[in-house]
């Protein structure tokens, strides 16, 4: 059967009329008067049609555009291109972040960079939805940004202002009646706690979703710089091929079972012994890695007590690496020495609850456990069984407030990679939409280790002892009004047995943001 959208039948059926009342004889008064009432009541349901078709729209919009960590107006600014809504906007960021850094590592007292650092961060980022229905529909989006080092005299100064690339996409939904959905262009990539994935890559994506089962398969290769100031793609992302799956089953309400896939090919090549690199082109691994995972979330009603929320992740990640040996002849060059395979067998384990309780301000107690397994030697012709995350993560999974934020610590922010991160906090929710959270973690190293994988700053350690040290969080995130929101962290860590000398060492941060919604 063909499909005919309600009001395109309406309208078919008031020419139809017209043109078989057009050879009738003249009506007595009281037929006409029934035969306007007759027409003011098709145009009142073609009026009706137009405005669901309108509301059909919107929903689609909202489907494919909104982000949890994006706040848009509910009503963004929207004009008629043939006949359809080209919907526009956006939002202004400003970040400001500083950090009081203790020296965690040798060096000479010359080439010390100054202990604090406050970076300024702002950028307007502005995107475009345009849809044919169904069947396709497009959305881009871009940001324009400057950042700069407040403080001066750091090797590693930022001062930039670039043009960087969003989500750029054509989406199709129901292909040929089959229920899968298409997408192709620079896509986004986000899990629910932001473990696995979160950001944006060049790809294609296949999609299919029931009531109770979603299935998403993507192929995923960047083609270009994702900021403008950079003159290739990142050495981290250049040449990889990505096959990125997802799965999820709603097995109870409010019970999920997810199941993750991703196998990354770096087809890079690595630089030969003795050649000059620059640290913007600096490539470290070459792998071909596999990851397999599993999630299980829920929560529970607790009746008069509350809600208890649960979650627990595992992943395995197996597969064949080159690593080159850098050794640093200037501050911003570095000779390869060298050069040396591993297979790689790592685990990783992330389980925690939170529970909020039926009492004013709703009051949330929550805690976790991380673990990444690690290795004790990384000689070459060695098997590493160091876990390591895709690189595509953010781990900002937040416990139950309004605002996500580094769940393993805002200012050390690890990689779960050879560390065990035990976490516990309170949060509660003040005024009507913000909350606040106050957070605390342990860490320590699955295996002693000389470094510190992919933290916010670089640290050396003796490599004998597993102690890292302390952190704690306050994180206050307000939301009261439709466009406007701010968030305020104050964050501490202490340095640990496996700092050695600089055991009890102590560095601080501030990070502060506004964001205004368009």
């Amino acid at each position: 059967m063909l499909d005919v959208p309600r009001h395109v039948g309406l309208r078919a059926a008031a020419v139809l009329g017209l043109a078989l009342a057009g050879g009738a004889p003249s009506w007595p008064a009281a037929a006409v008067s029934v035969d306007e009432a007759a027409e003011a009541q098709r145009g009142e349901e073609l009026d009706e049609g137009e405005e669901d078709d309108e509301e059909d729209e919107e929903d689609l919009r909202q489907r494919l555009t909104e982000r949890e960590d994006q706040r848009r107006p509910a009503a963004p600014w929207s004009a008629l291109v043939a006949g359809r809504p080209l919907t526009v906007s956006g939002e202004y960021e400003l970040e400001l972040a500083w950090v009081r850094r203790f020296h965690l590592e040798d060096v000479d007292e010359d080439e010390r960079d100054p202990p604090d650092r406050l970076i300024l961060e702002h950028g307007l980022e502005v995107e475009g939805f345009y849809s044919f229905g169904e069947p396709l529909s497009l959305f881009v989006q871009l940001r324009v940004a400057m950042e700069d080092d407040l403080v001066h005299g750091r090797f590693d100064e930022v001062s930039a202002s670039y043009v960087e690339r969003g989500e750029m996409w054509l989406h199709s939904e129901d292909v040929l009646g089959t229920g899968v959905d298409f997408e192709v262009g620079r896509l986004a990539f986000e899990d629910e706690r932001r473990w696995w994935w979160d950001g944006e890559l060049d790809g294609v994506r296949l999609a299919y979703e029931t009531e109770r089962v979603d299935v998403a398969l993507a192929l995923a290769r960047e083609l270009a710089p994702e900021r403008g100031d950079r003159d290739g793609i990142d050495p981290e992302h250049e040449d990889v091929l990505r096959v990125l799956g997802e799965a999820s089953w709603d097995w109870l309400p409010n019970q999920t079972l997810e199941l993750f896939l991703l196998h990354q090919d770096d087809r890079s090549g690595g630089e030969r012994p003795g050649a000059l690199v620059h640290e913007e082109d600096e490539d470290e691994s070459d792998a071909r890695l596999t990851w397999l995972g599993a999630r299980l979330m829920g929560v529970y009603p607790l009746r008069t007590r509350g809600l208890l929320g649960y979650w627990a992740d595992v992943a395995w990640v197996g597969g064949e690496e080159e690593v080159l040996e850098l050794e640093a002849v200037s501050r911003r060059r570095s000779v390869v020495e060298g050069a040396s395979r591993r297979d790689v067998s790592g685990w990783a384990i992330d389980a925690g609850a939170a529970w909020i309780l039926a009492l004013p301000y709703e009051p949330r107690l929550f805690a976790g456990y991380a673990f990444g397994s690690g290795d004790s030697s990384r000689d070459a012709g060695r098997r590493d069984h160091a876990f390591r995350q895709s690189g595509l993560q953010a781990n900002e999974a937040g416990f139950g407030g309004v605002e996500r934020f580094p769940h393993y610590g805002v200012l050390l922010d690890p990689e779960l990679s050879n560390l065990e991160v035990w976490t516990v906090g309170v949060g509660a929710t003040v005024l009507r939409s913000s909350s606040v959270d106050l957070v605390y973690h342990h860490y320590r190293l699955a295996r002693p280790s000389a470094s510190l994988p992919d933290a916010r700053f670089e640290a050396e350690l003796t490599g004998r002892d597993r102690d890292v040290g302390h952190a704690v969080d306050l994180v206050l995130a307000l939301e009261e009004w439709e466009r406007v929101e701010f968030e305020l962290i104050g964050s501490l860590f202490r340095a640990g047995r496996a700092f050695g000398a600089r055991r009890g060492a102590w560095s601080a941060g501030g990070f502060f943001a506004v964001r205004v919604a368009f």
